[in-house]
This record gives structure tokens, C-alpha cells and sequence, in this order.
């Protein structure tokens, strides 16, 4: 078991913390100015959750996202990250825009990782086969990606990820552009792959619904500079179907409480700074 940590030691994480986030912040310099994305964030993630960040746009969720995958540093404070093998990757990650390669067919672009990491091919068209499958993407293996529809796109970025076999999942807002009647459906088979693995998922998003029907815990963030303001443990029974879930008395009064909470958050102007 090995840690990867930015800016601190292991010592400040939890003895059964997956990923520790402490006294975390971030600035970016703007010139004539720095604003501050993140600031004195403070979290633990455990293994096998699901968890989900919801906070106003320009409040840092996409920073802590490029953190946590080792694209950014912290200005100041650590992430520790409890590595369970050097044998698969740490982390994959899922974009919000189709990051898929558009000259490679479907099965191609599944396989990407597993063929960097030099997975023997047998393994490899195995583990293809097999989320191809679970998301619903068997009669299009052969198919390139201008052939495919937004959300069959993203299917295909699903399926890389969990093919890849990565400890963690990092998934920012990936289907915010999708119609509803899509999302939903992606929403669906995500439940139903994270069932079968049990990964640990970080998950940005601005739907609440989506949210509430997802995660093992919601949080909360302040606006800019971005911190925790609430953990809200979801409590629905696993697996879940979306339409059945949405109809309980519950989610309606946790939808509330959410709303409530971002609601008094102040919106950040437009800008890179995420």
C-alpha cells in the first residue's frame, strides 16, 4: 500500500480515509490579481463511496476534481490519496465534453487504457466485451464516433473508465449536456455499474436530482472561495431506480434542504476559475 500526497505528509489523514483533504486551498494569479478558488477545505472520502459536490458555479469544483486526478497542486494543504495497488491505475477521469478518440472505433477507444498499461490482449478484449455490454454498447463496438449520438458518446467515455479498472472515479458533471430522457438512462447504468464495482467516486454536479439519486453523501459548497458547508448522508436503499426514488417524501425534503443551502450561496461571476 503505497500514498500519493501534494504539499503534507500522510500523517494528516484518516487511518480509513480513501482520500484526505486538509486545510486545502488554492489561488490562481490573474495578473493584476489572484482570486482564490478553494480555501481551508477540509473532507474525508472512504472507500467504495459514492459522493457527489454541489455548489455555485465559480466555487472551485472542477479545481478539487483536477487536484485529486494530479493535474493542479494546491497553494497550500494536502490531499493524501491511500493507494490499494501499484498493479491498476489510481484514478480515471470523466469530462463533461466528449474526450473520446474520434479516429479510434468504439472498442478501440474502451480498450485505450488497458492497452497503455500493457494488459494482455485476452484481458483486455474480456474486460472490453464486458462493459461494452453493460452499457449497452455490444452492436456498436465496431462503430467510430461520429457515428454515435452525444449520449452514446458518453456511454463509451463510461465504459473506458470503469474498463481502465481505476481505484477512484472522477467525473465532472458528465452529463450536464444531455436531454433529460438520456441522462436519466446514463444515470441508470452508472448506479448499476458503480453496484457491481463498488469503486469510489467523486462526481461533480449542479443537479440536485441527480445528486439525491447517485451518492452515499452530498456536499455542500460555499461560493468562491470554495469550502464544505454541508454533508448530507443519502440514506435510499441501493440499487435504485431513478423514477421510484424521485416519488418519495423523502427525497423531496433533502431536494429542499439542498436547495436551501445553495441558495444562499452568492454566484460567482463567469470565468475560467471553476
Amino acid at each position: 500500500m503505497s500514498d500519493r500526497a501534494f504539499k503534507g505528509s500522510a500523517k494528516a489523514a484518516s487511518a480509513d480515509a480513501k482520500i484526505a483533504i486538509r486545510q486545502l486551498s488554492k489561488s490562481y494569479d490573474l495578473g493584476h490579481d489572484q482570486v482564490k478558488a478553494l480555501e481551508t477545505f477540509d473532507l474525508s472520502i472512504h472507500d467504495g463511496e459514492f459522493v457527489c459536490f454541489l455548489g455555485p458555479s465559480g466555487c472551485g469544483k472542477t479545481t478539487l476534481l483536477r487536484m485529486l486526478a494530479g493535474l493542479e497542486t494546491p497553494s497550500q494543504g494536502e490531499i493524501v490519496v491511500r493507494r490499494q495497488t501499484q498493479d491498476r491505475p489510481l484514478t480515471s477521469m470523466i469530462f463533461q465534453e466528449t474526450s473520446i478518440f474520434p479516429w479510434m472505433r468504439v472498442r478501440d477507444n474502451v480498450a485505450f487504457g488497458l492497452r497503455i498499461r500493457g494488459v494482455p490482449r485476452l484481458e483486455q478484449q474480456t474486460a472490453v466485451q464486458h462493459f461494452l455490454d453493460l452499457c449497452g454498447l455490444g452492436q456498436f463496438a465496431d462503430a467510430y464516433p461520429h457515428q454515435l449520438s452525444g449520449g452514446m458518446k458518453q456511454r463509451v467515455s463510461v465504459a473506458r473508465a470503469f474498463a481502465n479498472d481505476p481505484e477512484i472515479l472522477l467525473m465532472d458533471e458528465p452529463f450536464a449536456a444531455l436531454d433529460e430522457q438520456t441522462k436519466i438512462t446514463l444515470q441508470q447504468e452508472l448506479l448499476r455499474l458503480w453496484n457491481e464495482t463498488r469503486k469510489t467516486v467523486v462526481f461533480i454536479t449542479h443537479s440536485i436530482d441527480e445528486a439525491l439519486v447517485l451518492a452515499d453523501r452530498v456536499i455542500v459548497m460555499s461560493g468562491r472561495p470554495g469550502r464544505p458547508i454541508a454533508d448530507i448522508a443519502v440514506t435510499f436503499p441501493r440499487p435504485r431506480l431513478v423514477h421510484e426514488l424521485k416519488a418519495e417524501p423523502e427525497f423531496g425534503r433533502q431536494w429542499h434542504q439542498i436547495w436551501s443551502l445553495l441558495g444562499s450561496q452568492p454566484q460567482a461571476l463567469p470565468e475560467k476559475v471553476k
